[in-house]
């Protein structure tokens, strides 16, 4: 690759976090520097710029860029992720190059009720949800517990706790208020999909391709702790589930990871995003959840049983909860005649989000996965700055 003036553009609150931090005796490894030392190392004259809330100031300085490309890592402005597409769309209007989604694919994907609805259109398969807005349901599929209930507008895993899986109205009311009041966001409710995390990366524009499958494994942490990407377990290190590994599974057959890729690279088209992007997802091994569900009716029956007996010695008879079953998501029956279905009657996966311009740190799962791919960290920075020129052209 011929050697590039490259200005690499990042939030100014990243710097903010970083002095605070140090002052805690505490050291942040930014994606921005380590951007900037990877590509300087290649050969290419880097520059930082970072924006700052005042739009004249931001678009002045952008406005004098000379550079041949912006590295554009800017996730958020002052803090705040939803004006992530601003920031893109101001590049557009002051005919910049630069690197990641644009505007519109970064506004379709932020909003994951919209986003959902383009996946439907383009028949990918999602979990059932509703969407609710201080009091005021803007849409809803008809849900069944347990549900899992998060920001609809927000990324990072912000508004995702251990409390998220909700099981009973009670549950389901306390966290839609906690997302009002605490994320001052819409609330997203999903049915919740018992299954594996699964994350595809996706390189590239005209014909993208899928990078291999990433699995964070939950498999081992101890009962009780939710199986989910919450803020816990991406950001607290002590946490068990930030501890549980990422690997890449064996065990999904050929014909499955294919069409895991191949729906993971239709919902990165469906949703106009550019260049690069990770398509996060739910893998269910059909036969593995019937087995486990058997032995919860099991175990709940001998518990009614138990109630039962002891309904006359004082103790209060109850009856079994229909919040208890599991959710029947949107789903397709796989088709035998169907060559696409091949081996797919014991498998089921679910869109839960598709994330443009993800995490870029040299340690997150699309770097890991493009080196399982052949791509070392400085060579995809370098394919992710190759497409957005050849987009620019």
């Amino acid at each position: 690759m011929e050697k590039l003036k490259i200005t690499i553009l990042y939030d100014a609150v990243e710097d903010k976090e970083k002095v605070e931090a140090a002052a805690k005796g505490e050291k942040l490894s930014l994606t921005y520097e380590q951007v900037s030392q990877t590509l300087t190392r290649r050969g290419h004259k880097v520059k930082l710029l970072a924006a700052g809330t005042n739009v004249q100031n931001l678009a002045a300085q952008l406005e004098k860029e000379e550079s041949d490309i912006i590295f554009n890592l800017c996730e958020a402005l002052g803090g705040v992720s939803q004006h992530e597409q601003k920031v893109a769309a101001l590049l557009e209007l002051l005919g910049k190059k630069f690197t990641g989604s644009g505007s519109i694919g970064l506004a379709l994907a932020q909003d994951k009720a919209l986003s959902k609805k383009l996946l439907s259109f383009h028949g990918i398969q999602y979990p059932k949800f509703s969407v609710m807005d201080a009091g005021q349901v803007d849409w809803s599929d008809d849900l069944k517990f347990p549900l899992f209930v998060k920001p609809l507008n927000q990324d990072a895993s912000i508004g995702i706790n251990n409390k998220s899986i909700v099981r009973n109205v009670k549950e389901l009311m306390e966290q839609i208020s906690y997302i009002h009041t605490e994320c001052k966001a819409p609330a997203l409710i999903e049915e919740f999909i018992e299954g594996r995390e699964i994350y595809v990366g996706v390189i590239g524009n005209e014909r993208p391709e899928a990078l291999p499958i990433i699995e964070w494994d939950f498999s081992k942490i101890s009962e009780g702790i939710p199986k989910i990407a919450s803020a816990e377990a991406k950001w607290d290190e002590e946490s068990e589930a930030y501890k549980a590994p990422e690997v890449f599974p064996e065990d999904i057959p050929e014909p499955v990871y294919k069409k895991i890729q191949g729906a993971a690279i239709n919902a990165f088209k469906a949703l106009k995003l550019c260049d690069y992007g990770r398509v996060d997802m739910r893998l269910v091994k059909k036969s593995e959840l019937q087995t486990e569900n058997e032995t919860q009716v099991e175990e709940k029956a001998g518990g009614d049983e138990a109630k039962k007996a002891g309904a006359g010695k004082g103790k209060t008879k109850t009856s079994p909860e229909k919040e208890d079953k599991k959710s029947t998501p949107r789903r397709r029956t796989p088709d035998k005649e169907n060559p696409e279905d091949e081996g797919m009657e014991d498998w089921e996966f679910y869109i839960i989000e598709v994330n443009p311009n993800p995490h870029l740190d040299k340690r997150g799962e699309l770097a890991v996965a493009a080196r399982r791919h052949g791509l070392s960290y400085p060579d995809l920075l370098e394919k992710i700055i190759e497409l957005a020129l050849e987009r620019s052209r």
